[in-house]
């Protein structure tokens, strides 16, 4: 069974991007941080979070992590400014108290080790400083992708295996991401939701990009013989037009966040 695929940062942003960028925005309009700070992006992707930052508040000292070399190619051209490095989030390098905030977008559900990821976090984190993470509630909240993992559930022989891998363990779940932060010592530890849409022009725009490989359904789709793919595409197509014509669509997405502070 594929895991999450990162091998190819201009693929991904056709994909899962697309959302990556959406969601940064209501992210960082709940946390208001504070002008010319230093904010660790860890487990940054191509860039989406830092971007977002930059264009707020171009006194930042951003530096992001991630460890797929290949995404973070994507994220230097796309924020010159910020400095990006390959890590394992897991196992930063940085002294402790480096950063003012240390911030997660929809990284922790991919992460084999979340808990040393948030320990390491706040490790990294000054005193008094902020912790944050969100994730999609893949569960209840991530129709978009829920419609194509109940699809291959359903048809596919190692389907079932794929969907409990992310659905089963869904990070995204309420009160999930607050237990992590608080068991990594941080105070005043608070959930929320947050809500966005994506729209689709139509079948095509939703499922061709996941033709490229990356991600966890692109992954999926990726390890499928010819007469299997055909298969697959027709099911997601169902559950796409859901009996009607096809054409635009448009999908609301929860992510679920939590926040923290380190204590003094």
């Amino acid at each position: 069974m594929s895991g999450y695929v990162a091998t190819d940062g201009q693929a991904y942003e056709r994909s899962m991007g697309r959302w990556s960028r959406r969601l940064a925005e209501p992210f960082l309009d709940a946390l208001a941080l504070p002008p010319g700070g230093t904010v660790l992006d860890a487990g940054c992707g191509t860039g989406a979070l830092a971007d977002a930052i930059a264009a707020r508040d171009t006194t930042a000292r951003i530096t992001g992590v991630d460890i797929s070399e290949a995404f973070l190619v994507t994220a230097r051209a796309r924020v010159p400014g910020a400095a990006f490095r390959t890590g394992d989030i897991a196992r930063l390098p940085d002294p402790d108290g480096t950063y003012d905030a240390a911030l997660s977008l929809l990284v922790l559900q991919f992460v084999p080790d979340r808990a040393a990821a948030v320990a390491e976090m706040a490790r990294v984190t000054k005193p008094g400083g902020l912790v944050a993470a969100a994730m999609w509630d893949f569960t209840g909240g991530f129709g978009f992708l829920r419609a194509f993992a109940d699809s291959v559930a359903a048809a596919e022989p190692d389907g079932e295996a794929f969907r409990t891998r992310y659905w089963g363990d869904a990070v995204g779940s309420p009160g999930r991401l607050a237990a992590l932060l608080t068991a990594a010592g941080l105070h005043a530890v608070a959930e929320r939701d947050i809500m966005i849409r994506q729209h689709f022009s139509d079948f095509a725009d939703w499922w061709d990009p996941w033709l490229t490989g990356q991600g966890i359904a692109g992954a999926f789709v990726a390890t499928l013989p010819p007469d299997r793919l055909a298969r697959v595409a027709a099911l997601a197509r169902r559950a796409y037009q859901a009996g009607a014509p096809d054409g635009p669509r448009s999908f609301v997405a929860v992510a679920r966040l939590a926040t923290g502070r380190r204590g003094a």
